[in-house]
């Protein structure tokens, strides 16, 4: 909710406190009893949506992050046996294939990241036999691929986030405008009926459907 949002849901919250503290003196109305759960129903609506607003892609975007630096440092083991049976072995093919650093990965595209990173696992795989002397596993293959995908999967989530919070204050506004009309057009001229017989609860209505910015 935005700071004119925030205080006018404050106000309907004050009255329909009033409302439901004084039920004995409008409960025995039909139309007002209807009116009332349109009137909670809405609030309890936006209520609902308020938790829609306020996303937490700071938070995955870090995380994704994180899940960067573990990629990283799980494929850089595996470049670096790689280059060094590579060398060892005067394998050129394989050390230009298998030549990637930190800083390129860093700097890359999220969604060039795999393209970066997938042939250093490839060629792990294929070479798992010949790399058993430097202590690369399939499991420390998979690890990599299981982080790799993981890294994938968060690829979009803080725009995904970020764009179901703007449908869900599109929402919140309409929510609002139909809130405000009920109030003002409805109970408002239900209400009237009391300024007579109940002047007391009349004007606590009127008092609680006072906006406090």
């Amino acid at each position: 909710m935005n700071k004119i949002q925030t205080n006018q849901f404050r106000m309907h919250l004050n009255t329909q406190a009033t409302l439901d503290e004084n039920s004995q003196l409008w409960n025995v109305i039909p139309i007002f009893v209807r009116i009332k759960n349109d009137y909670d129903e809405l609030i309890q609506r936006i209520e609902e949506v308020n938790e829609r607003t306020n996303p937490n892609s700071k938070a995955v975007t870090e995380s994704k992050e994180k899940k960067l630096e573990v990629l990283i440092r799980k494929v850089m083991i595996l470049v670096g046996n790689l280059q060094a049976y590579a060398a060892l072995n005067n394998k050129a093919e394989l050390l230009g294939k298998t030549k990637l650093t930190k800083t390129e990965i860093m700097n890359a595209r999220e969604t060039d990241v795999e393209k970066l990173v997938q042939p250093v696992i490839d060629e792990a795989r294929k070479h798992l036999t010949e790399l058993a002397d430097y202590m690369v596993s399939e499991d420390m293959i998979t690890e990599t691929e299981t982080t790799l995908d993981d890294y994938k999967s968060m690829i979009g989530l803080p725009r995904t986030i970020r764009n179901r919070a703007f449908a869900a204050m599109t929402l919140m506004e309409e929510l609002f405008d139909e809130l405000n009309d009920l109030a003002k057009n409805k109970l408002d001229k239900l209400m009237i009926r009391f300024a007579e017989s109940d002047s007391e609860f009349f004007s606590e209505y009127n008092r609680a459907r006072t906006i406090v910015d």
